[in-house]
Formats: structure tokens, C-alpha cells, sequence
């Protein structure tokens, strides 16, 4: 079992608030959170809220009435019962049963700071309950929140703001409501819920237990002013080092305490140790900032990216228990180029998104570490989590980003004859698609989108980061694509490495069962064309029988990730190819229809494809995003049949390729708006991967050149490298953030990288 620390068991220091808060804030420590806390003395109940009002709005599988017993308050409460049902007929088979209160004449919440309830779950189900919270105010949505995920037994309070939602006088609906794809078929749970009052909260900041003490460590001259990525190309003298400590009510430190300070080289596991006394005491229940110098001679910290923690020690025991100081920083080789450099920086950093409990990488994080714990604990892993975490599932879409330029990163080190380098990323990469095939895979080959095991498991320990896990029997196409994606670039790879054997084994063993799926379950006819690979939602039933459910998004129906089921088929018809395995006839004739359809659709003077959408649609990244994923589909098929000798089917996809990408350059707009090389960290090395390519395969296309061009000279230039290296909370989209679509940013550093030293990428042909 997992030791929670301090997100179980905190005290709360009120604050009143002007500048004593924010005095409190401005030094607040990264284990310390500002908290909302009810006033007793300012509470509204609403006991009129149970009652028959309620109804079940979500389809059979609910039903809602109140209780004849009273809660722990003193009034009933609502069982809103709930059998899981993944196979009904209803348009969604994996739906959402659903309670409402719809509230006529509204109810008025003004003058309130929040909503409050007592909700627990009643269930023989061993696991968190995930149920989602909805309030509309004059027939519009206000909130739509996950409550933190709690398990069956006990009664949880639960709060969410309203003070400054608009027209929060008319409130006209409270909603709560379940995804049956967060829980397995047959499951049964109810949901006890009541105790609805408002009230007004004060300001709270968490402190420690009266027996920890915590530490924060900052490392170089930077301390605590930033978290830029220290850099140091001759490692002599000292290296300044803040530590942050806060003390528990009952614990002290003393000056003769020890202070172990441990430097990590990531690549190769080698460790380092300094010892020093602690030199200065520290109070008990008090904070306190102490600099001290680590003297790096008599380390010989060799080339590489450091984690570097600081325990405090007394007798050889840790007096943090868990809560030591983390920082990272790297140290650069002699003549190291700043291309080769920002790659190393930003693979070790890749090892942060990485959930060391369940494998894969993490959906979004913060671009560095929090200061505190150390990220290589498991049992005080979730805690990490939960302050370095933004999201800690695992998409498919990021998958398939965040894979692919680890496989262009291991390739690069390969080649510059660094194998510890190439070793790491290829174990983050191994590690990812071990999880993708045991977790995400069915028996039958389907592949579900989202898997978060953190969350299923840790939720109460990690509060919101992200829904828990899908379930079995529900796939998107477009995602069973992006899943496929990551297989075949790295079967294309471990090829090449020597041991490897086994793992293109297993990746092509996977990889056939979910193309099977695809190619057989997911085309249908499209104006007039038979056997076109369509994005749907592939619901299987009790018989085996699968159910297609065509794509809608903001009432339209789009063909924007169309192409990314069209690319998972094509790059792993490729890899099968290169394997020397025998490509199915159905992958042919789906991929062949395909790219005749495709060439049918796209407009015939600009190639723009998902022109339905208009620039309207998801803010209107639709534009450049449709021709990106189906010129990539097209050039999968292309590489497929090119390696097949298949030559007019290949000239035909390569042609079209071309002419959905040539809409990115030469026509693409957003409201008036020319789409520009994009800098931020995942569509732009996604453009930088597949024109390159584009240009090893087919041949130079100056319009693709000139981007290449622009995002390099850009990001390393014109911006000297500061959006990979500041780590800027406020930075640029996607460079403000880590993450398996971050991870992206991996290909456009090992493609530069590999064309530097004269050893330019190619596909194998």
C-alpha cells in the first residue's frame, strides 16, 4: 500500500484576507496550497432541494428518489441508483445516466460563495467512484466538475463555488451524472446525496503535520526567481543550492543535522553524494531559506542530465519523510553543440512525464519539477503527482506524439554513438507501448482512447487530474489510428537495434490485431465510393457485432481526424511491409478506396479538406488540422505501396499527400488569418517530421522547405533556444507545459540533430 503523506493529512492555518494573505502567498512553498474554508456562522441550508423533483434524465440504467431515513444533518437524502449497461440500444450504447433538479422559478444563489453537499457511495465495488456535478444558470452551463473521486463508506463534503457566475439569482438547473465508460459492464453503485446548503468561505493556506518537516530545493544563481534549466559547461567551484524548509508544529531541526544532497546522472543511473551539516537550526512550526555551496571538485559529475535531491538526516534517518527537495540541471561536454545539448535537456526531461507506477506518458504536466519529492519514489509518487500534474492520463493522441519523437531521439543518440542516451529513450518508449498493448488493448483488437490509472487509483490522493480509465467495448477509429501510429514507427526502428528482436515481435503481433479491427469495422461507403475508412465510434455488442456511430462535432459532421484512422492503416501496412510480412488484401482495398475518395473531397483549386467545418468548428483549427492528418494518411498509403510496388497506387497517394499539405503552406486561413509555421510544441514538430519525410521520399518540395526552414531558424535563432530552455509557466502554448504531445518536440531536435553530424534521416524502403 502506497504511504499518503501530506494530501491526507494537512492542518489549515485561516487567513483573513488583504495582506496578511498575500503576504502568505508570496512565500508560499510548493507543498502549500491556498484552500477555501465554510464560515459556521454564514451557512444557508436547503433542505427543500430532496425531494421528488428529482429525476432520472440519463436512461434506464438510473433512478433517483429520497430517502425515508435522515442523513447525519438531520434531514433525507437522494439514492440515485445506477446498473452500468455498456449494450443498450440507445444511441450511445455507453451512456451517461444522469439525475436532475430542474428549477422552476429558478433558485436564487446570490450572496453566496458556494454550492456544499454530503455525498458517499454505496457499492461492493473495491475502487474510487468517479460522478460529475452540473449547474446551469438561466438555461446556460456554469459548471460541469468532476467531484473529488472518493471511495464507497463514508460520507464526503463537497463544495464548488457560484460567488461571480453570471446570473447565479436564476438558477435553473443541478445535474449530476456518471460516464459508464469510467466503469464496467453490470457494475452497481448509489449514489447518496444531501445535506444541500450555501455558504461563505474564508481563506485557509495547508501546513504540515506537527511531526513532518518538508524541504524545497532550488539550485544555481536563478534560487527561486524562475525555473529556467541550469547549465553548467565546466563543472568547478560550488554550486549555489536554496533550501526552503517548513516544520511541523512538533519537529525541529538542528544545526548539526545532516544534509545529503544526491546528483542522479539520468542516462547512465550513476550516482553522487555530498554531505554537509545542516548549519543553521529551524524552529519548530516556522519556515526558513538557507544557501548553502556544493562544492562539485570531488564530485566528477560526468556529461548529463542530473535529478539532484536534498534529504535532511539525523542518525542516518530521513526527517522528511518523503518531502525531500528535488531540482534538476545538466551538465554539457566539452564542444557540444546546442542542438545536441536542447535534446539531451529535453529527453531527460521526458523521464518526468513517465508514470513510474503504471507505465506510459502522463497527458500534460508542468514544464519542471515542483521543487519537492523525489520523482523516482514510488511510494510517494501519487503525491508528486499531484502537484506536478495538470492531467495524469494517457491518450492515444499523445502516444502517438510523444512516441514518435522518442523513436526520432533514441535514432539521433544512436548515431552520435551515445547508446546510454539512446537506451533511455528507447526504455521510455519500450515502456509506453507495453502499457498501450496491456491497457489499452481487447482481445478483440479494439483500443480504447484514454487510460489514467493514477486517477483510478490515487484519485482521492491526486483530486482532479483527469477522468478515470475507459472501459472495454467503445472505440474511435481516429484514436485506434493514433494508436496504431506509434507501433509502426517503432517497428520501423528497433529493426535496426540489435536485441530487438522480440519487441518487433510483439509490436507487430498488437499491431495486426487492431489494423484487422480497423480495416474490417471502420469503412462504409462515402459519395458513392465503397470501403472508405470513416472516423466512428465503433460500439461492439453481447454477439460480437460491432455498431458504427458516425462523428459529429459542434453539430457538424467532420472529417477532420478522418485521416488519422487512414494514417494508422497506412504507416503500419508500411511496417509490415518492410518486415517482410504479407499485407492483408482488405488493408488494400480500404487504403486504395480511401485515397480516391480523398482526392474527391478535397476542394480542386486550394486541396482544402475538412472545408464542411468551415473555420468555425473547434475554433477553427479544423482548417490546417484536416489536411495535416489525411496528407499524413495519404502518405502512409503511399510508403505502403511504393515498398509493395504497388506504382500507381503509390504515385496517386503521393500526388494527393502533396496536394492536402500544399493547402497548409500556400492557402490556409483562420478568419482571415494566414496559417503561419506553427512554434508551438506539437503541431510544429508534427509539420517538421512529415515534410521531412515527404522530402526523403518523394523529393524536395520548396514550399515544405521553406517551412522547415522558418520553424528552425525561429526556435533556435530568432528565439535562441529560450522556448525549450526557459520553462516559462507563461510561456508560449505547449512551451509553458510538459507532456506526451510536448514530447513531440523530440522530433524536430533528433531530425536537426541527425542532419548536423552529416547523418540525415530516411525511411527504409
Amino acid at each position: 500500500m502506497l504511504a499518503l503523506r501530506i494530501s491526507t493529512a494537512v492542518l489549515i492555518t485561516l487567513l483573513a484576507a488583504g495582506p496578511a494573505l498575500a503576504a502568505e502567498a508570496a512565500k508560499r512553498l510548493p507543498w502549500q496550497r491556498e484552500v477555501d474554508l465554510p464560515d459556521p456562522t454564514a451557512t444557508k441550508p436547503l433542505p427543500d432541494l430532496v425531494s421528488e423533483r428529482w429525476k432520472s434524465t440519463g436512461g434506464a440504467e438510473g433512478s433517483v428518489a429520497p430517502s425515508a431515513e435522515n442523513g447525519p444533518w438531520g434531514s433525507p437524502y437522494l439514492r440515485f441508483r445506477i446498473k452500468v449497461d455498456h449494450f443498450n440500444a440507445a444511441a450511445y450504447p455507453q451512456g451517461w445516466p444522469a439525475i436532475g433538479y430542474d428549477s422552476q422559478p429558478p433558485l436564487d444563489f446570490s450572496g453566496w460563495d458556494s454550492i456544499q453537499f454530503r455525498i458517499r457511495g454505496v457499492s461492493k465495488l473495491d475502487r474510487l467512484l468517479p460522478i460529475r456535478f452540473i449547474l446551469h444558470t438561466d438555461g446556460k452551463l456554469r459548471i460541469n466538475q468532476l467531484v473529488k473521486p472518493f471511495r464507497a463508506g463514508e460520507w464526503q463534503t463537497v463544495r464548488f463555488r457560484v460567488r461571480g457566475l453570471p446570473a447565479i439569482e436564476k438558477v435553473t438547473l443541478l445535474h449530476f451524472f456518471i460516464c459508464e465508460s469510467d466503469y464496467a459492464h453490470g457494475d452497481e453503485i448509489t449514489f447518496e446525496i444531501g445535506g444541500f446548503e450555501l455558504c461563505n468561505l474564508k481563506k485557509g493556506l495547508t501546513r504540515l503535520p506537527a511531526t513532518e518537516a518538508a524541504a524545497a530545493l532550488y539550485l544555481g544563481t536563478r534560487a527561486d526567481t524562475s525555473d529556467e534549466m541550469v547549465i553548467l559547461e565546466n563543472p568547478t567551484g560550488n554550486l549555489p543550492a536554496l533550501l526552503a524548509f517548513e516544520t511541523g508544529g512538533e519537529r525541529a531541526l538542528a544545526a548539526s543535522d545532516t544534509v545529503r544532497f544526491r546528483f542522479r546522472e539520468m542516462f547512465t543511473g550513476k550516482e553522487m553524494v555530498h554531505t554537509a551539516p545542516l548549519g543553521e537550526p529551524v524552529a519548530k512550526g516556522s519556515t526558513a531559506r538557507l544557501t548553502r555551496a556544493i562544492p562539485l571538485a570531488g564530485l566528477n559529475l560526468i556529461p548529463g542530465y542530473y535529478l539532484v535531491t536534498a534529504d535532511v538526516t539525523r542518525d542516518g534517518k530521513s526527517l522528511l519523510n518523503g518531502l525531500v527537495g528535488s531540482d534538476d540541471l545538466y551538465i554539457k561536454a566539452p564542444g557540444e553543440s546546442m542542438t545536441y545539448t536542447v535534446l539531451s535537456v529535453r529527453t531527460g526531461m521526458a523521464g518526468w512525464v513517465r508514470d513510474i507506477l503504471y507505465g506510459d506518458l502522463m497527458c500534460r504536466t508542468r514544464i519542471a519539477l515542483p521543487h519537492v519529492y523525489d520523482p523516482l519514489n514510488k511510494e510517494t509518487f501519487p503525491q508528486f503527482v499531484s502537484l506536478f500534474a495538470h492531467s495524469s492520463g494517457k491518450h492515444t493522441e499523445g502516444n502517438e506524439a510523444g512516441d514518435r519523437g522518442l523513436v526520432l531521439a533514441a535514432e539521433a543518440f544512436r548515431k552520435s554513438g551515445d547508446i546510454a542516451r539512446a537506451r533511455f529513450a528507447e526504455a521510455l518508449l519500450k515502456d509506453s507501448l507495453e502499457h498501450m498493448i496491456t491497457a489499452m488493448q481487447s482481445p478483440e483488437g479494439g483500443t480504447i482512447t484514454w487510460s489514467n490509472e493514477l486517477m483510478d487509483r490515487h484519485g482521492d490522493v491526486l483530486e482532479n487530474k483527469g477522468r478515470g480509465s475507459e472501459s472495454f467495448g467503445s472505440y474511435d477509429s481516429n484514436q485506434m489510428g493514433e494508436w496504431l501510429r506509434p507501433l509502426a514507427y517503432s517497428i520501423l526502428y528497433f529493426r535496426t537495434v540489435p536485441g530487438e528482436e522480440q519487441t518487433v515481435r510483439r509490436l507487430l503481433a498488437a499491431g495486426k490485431k487492431a489494423a484487422d479491427f480497423l480495416a474490417k469495422h471502420s469503412a462504409a461507403e462515402m459519395d458513392g465510393i465503397p470501403d472508405v475508412i470513416r472516423h466512428v465510434r465503433l460500439n461492439t455488442k453481447p454477439d460480437g457485432s460491432v455498431q458504427q456511430q458516425v462523428y459529429y462535432q459542434e453539430g457538424r459532421k467532420c472529417d477532420v481526424y478522418l485521416g488519422r484512422a487512414l494514417a494508422g492503416l497506412g504507416y503500419f501496412a508500411y511496417a509490415l511491409q518492410v518486415s517482410g510480412e504479407k499485407v492483408p488484401e482488405r488493408y488494400w482495398r480500404v487504403m486504395d478506396q480511401t485515397v480516391a475518395w480523398s482526392m474527391k473531397k478535397m476542394k480542386p483549386d486550394t486541396g482544402w479538406f475538412d472545408w464542411q467545418c468551415e473555420d468555425v468548428v473547434e475554433g477553427g483549427c479544423h482548417t490546417f488540422l484536416g489536411n495535416i492528418y489525411i496528407g499524413e494518411g495519404l502518405f502512409g498509403c503511399y510508403l505502403a505501396s511504393r515498398s509493395a510496388g504497388r506504382t500507381a497506387q503509390a504515385t496517386a497517394a503521393a500526388q494527393a499527400a502533396r496536394f492536402a499539405y500544399r493547402y497548409v503552406t500556400d492557402h490556409c486561413a483562420i478568419r482571415g488569418q494566414r496559417y503561419d509555421p506553427p512554434l508551438e510544441f506539437w503541431v510544429g514538430p508534427y509539420v517538421y517530421w512529415l515534410f521531412t519525410e515527404y522530402h526523403d521520399a518523394v523529393g524536395k518540395e520548396p514550399a515544405f522547405q521553406k517551412w522547415l526552414e522558418t520553424l528552425h531558424r525561429q526556435w533556435a535563432v530568432d528565439r535562441e533556444w529560450r522556448d525549450f530552455l526557459a520553462r516559462d509557466e507563461k510561456g508560449r502554448h505547449r512551451t509553458a507545459t510538459n507532456g506526451a504531445l510536448e514530447i513531440s518536440i523530440l522530433g524536430y531536435l533528433g531530425l536537426r540533430h541527425m542532419e548536423e553530424i552529416g547523418k540525415p534521416y530516411h525511411l527504409p524502403r
